[in-house]
């Protein structure tokens, strides 16, 4: 790998903040008035308050009966430079009841130079002296990633991988005479798994035994998931004996985790631990939505014997790039507007959170907790595994009745499919709230007793609401409000030029949509993906995040990103289609008009294949001018479908028993009693063999295809040395922010 990476000098602008730092000295001559001094000597703390910034309000401790405190505490604000910051001073005196305000004081920040340190007194009720330490400086680091570049964690592992897969690769696929000697031909083998619910975790985990077995995993860098897929890669990934165990023994293991009936998750016990457990949560300042809940249940049923394992954890197992680095993802929405037109894909990575379109990224252990113009003003515990896990699947959560088979058994109604397929954002997003922001909430109580005292009613209020919500008779399992997830928006404040990065390759004058005659390929809405230009809001102080199948089923995204170099997918596609024998493209149509939206290069997807070929196992799609499209990647697109399996037990070896034939004699999609409905999250023995050792064997049935790609794919890299890279010149000309550093401090 060149020592050089042109992406890393592609700007991303981000504007500097300034720190504010006061230290709350001591106040002189404390007086509750004349009367108010006969009767009581004051107990005074001092509270601060800037409204302009997040995180926005901090108090000092209230010492006992004391006239002339002494406080010495030291308290941070980050600001935007660009607004108004008035710090709000109240001198505050601790009672039993309710706390009383003695007096206040204001101090605008901008009287204070960068750079400047001063002590200034102030005078309240002409009496009281409040002496406060106040400077200003300018953050010249942020705790985000601002780049288009990987980060050099997963550029370290990719030189590592790409040594373990040319070894591999050696002795596993090449002829001596054909062997690979430098890195630079070993091609980048990325394995792509769908969204579908546990058919989908379950049809992954066939596949992912199949390539482990095979060893064409030990050829792949990267496994990407998507909704009932990554809760199959977050199941092996943070199983304590993978890669050593691999997915034979941990499935078994799986087929008996989901053999029981979800419902026995919902006892009252059971209920009123998760609740408890998300009370601390809210307390603590964090946003709680009902996706929490499933993301917990989902952890329960799954890996209920490391519910505190967090996605952090997972480089253990990668750390010597003994296994392909595992890439997740979920959508950030806006409320007003559908999934089917706006969505950012967020990208997670055991070494990274972030999004590719801003060129903005954070370590997994700060994805939750508050930021302000790129720096983290509130950092919270980092968030479990389970959580991530309700998130990336959460179109579970919205029609939860359904999960749970509770929906009224008369209601002659669409299909759960269906009912998915109608859902629109307005159903799962509240309007943003600022009810767990401190801007507002009372100046409080500073007294020890009633502050547990209200503290324990909210809880046990908050505590008995949700409880009776999930087991008792609640609109809870008639509606989807508010079921997206929601964090702390870590882009908050930061300055988004129009020419935010979405690739480097693209040409941002000249966007335009899907031209007239491609968007029958698409199969689809004309005005799917019409607003994906648009930028995040910068000013909202939480984001929703939802199940990324909202918009397409394959996480095409995150393994198209130029940086990556991929040069062959892998892709294993379990979505729901309205029978066994209906065209199974809908999906990869939706990610080949995406990627040229974004002007990413993507082989041609011929829909019209299935009525040459009809269905099978799987299809490659190729580039179609090699010698000119250098960049783009070859994807082999493995789809849900017993074709060969009803005769076969493994490639080659023909069913001889009725028993054998009994076990194969099965459709997916067309049986009215299908146990592979998208929405079931039971699986008999039978139902888990059957699904698991079909996509195994459908995988393992076309091994020479994979294995004739990857020998393709390793000639192409010969041939097209400098193939998925961009010059240090290109990006000369590619400076999408033109303010500069001294312009955001003027």
């Amino acid at each position: 790998m060149s020592s050089i990476d042109p992406y890393q000098h592609i700007t991303v602008e981000h504007q500097y903040s300034h720190k504010f730092t006061v230290t709350v000295k001591q106040a002189k001559n404390v007086t509750k008035g004349a009367l108010g001094d006969m009767l009581d000597t004051p107990d005074p703390y001092v509270e601060l308050f800037i409204p302009s910034t997040p995180d926005s309000r901090k108090r000092t401790k209230h010492i006992n009966n004391n006239v002339n405190p002494e406080w010495n505490e030291t308290f941070e604000f980050i600001l935007d430079p660009n607004q108004e910051n008035v710090l709000e001073i109240t001198l505050m005196d601790a009672n039993y009841v309710m706390d009383e305000t003695l007096g206040s004081a204001t101090f605008h920040v901008s009287s204070l130079k960068v750079g400047e340190k001063k002590e200034v007194a102030f005078i309240i009720n002409k009496v009281t002296e409040i002496i406060l330490e106040l400077s200003l400086e300018v953050c010249s680091s942020t705790d985000l990633r601002f780049s288009m570049a990987l980060c050099d964690e997963e550029k370290a592992f990719r030189q590592q991988r790409k040594m373990r897969v040319m070894q591999h690769l050696n002795s596993f696929l090449l002829p001596e005479q054909d062997q690979l000697t430098s890195i630079r031909d070993v091609p980048v083998i990325a394995v792509v798994g769908s969204g579908g619910g546990f058919r989908a975790m379950v049809g992954f985990a066939g596949v992912m035994k199949a390539l482990y077995e095979s060893g064409i995993l030990d050829c792949a860098t990267y496994v990407a998931g998507l909704s009932g897929s990554t809760w199959y890669m977050s199941t092996l990934y943070s199983h304590p004996d993978f890669p050593a165990k691999g997915p034979k023994e941990i499935n078994k293991e799986l087929m008996d985790s989901v053999s029981h009936n979800p419902l026995k998750l919902l006892t009252p016990q059971k209920v009123k631990r998760y609740i408890e457990a998300l009370w601390k949560k809210k307390s603590s300042g964090q946003p709680v939505t009902f996706t929490d809940i499933f993301g917990m249940l989902i952890g329960e049923t799954l890996i209920q014997n490391r519910m505190d394992t967090t996605l952090s954890d997972m480089k253990e197992k990668i750390n010597k790039a003994q296994s392909s680095l595992p890439l997740f993802t979920c959508l950030h929405v806006k409320p007003d507007v559908s999934e089917l037109m706006f969505a950012d894909w967020v990208e997670f990575s055991p070494y990274e959170i972030g999004m590719a379109k801003y060129g903005t990224f954070m370590p997994p252990n700060l994805f939750g907790s508050k930021f302000f113009m790129g720096t983290e003003v509130k950092r919270y515990k980092e968030n479990p595994l389970h959580f991530l896990m309700g998130i990336w699947g959460s179109a579970f959560a919205i029609l939860f009745n359904r999960v749970l088979g509770v929906s009224n058994s008369q209601n002659k109604g669409p299909t759960m499919e269906e009912e998915l397929e109608n859902i629109r954002l307005r159903h799962l997003v509240s309007n943003d709230s600022d009810s767990d922001d401190e801007s507002q909430g009372p100046k409080g109580s500073e007294n020890t007793d009633i502050k547990k005292e209200q503290q324990q009613s909210r809880e046990e209020s908050w505590v008995q609401r949700m409880f009776m919500a999930l087991v008792g008779d609640s609109a809870l399992f008639n509606t989807r409000e508010g079921r997206a997830g929601k964090v702390h928006n870590f882009m908050l404040g930061l300055n988004l030029n129009t020419c935010y990065p979405f690739s480097p390759l693209t040409d941002f004058g000249t966007q335009e949509s899907v031209e007239d005659d491609e968007l029958d390929t698409a199969v689809a809405d004309p005005d799917e993906f019409d607003r994906i230009y648009e930028p995040l809001d910068v000013q909202t102080k939480k984001i929703h995040v939802v199940d990324s199948g909202l918009t397409f089923n394959l996480p095409y995204p995150l393994i198209l990103r130029p940086q990556r170099g991929v040069d062959l997918i892998i892709s294993f596609d379990f979505s729901a289609r309205p029978s066994d024998s209906s065209p199974p493209f809908k999906e990869i149509l939706l990610a080949e008009k995406w990627a040229k939206m974004n002007k990413l290069p993507f082989p041609k997807i011929d829909p019209h294949v299935f009525d040459r070929e009809g269905l099978k196992e799987c299809y490659v799609f190729k580039p179609k001018n090699p010698a000119s499209d250098v960049n783009c990647p070859t994807i082999i697109h493995f789809v849900l479908a017993n074709i060969n399996f009803r005769k076969f037990k493994a490639p080659g070896v023909p069913r001889e028993t009725q028993e054998e034939k009994d076990f194969a004699d099965f459709d997916i999609f067309d049986d009215p009693d299908t146990p592979f409905s998208t929405f079931n999250f039971q699986y008999t023995y039978q139902a888990f063999r059957r699904l698991h050792d079909l996509m195994e064997f459908n995988t393992l049935n076309n091994l020479d295809i994979i294995k004739q790609a990857i020998a393709d794919s390793i000639d192409y890299r010969r041939q097209n040395p400098s193939r998925c890279s961009v010059s240090l010149s290109s990006v000369e000309a590619r400076r999408y922010f033109n303010k500069t550093q001294n312009s955001t401090h003027a």
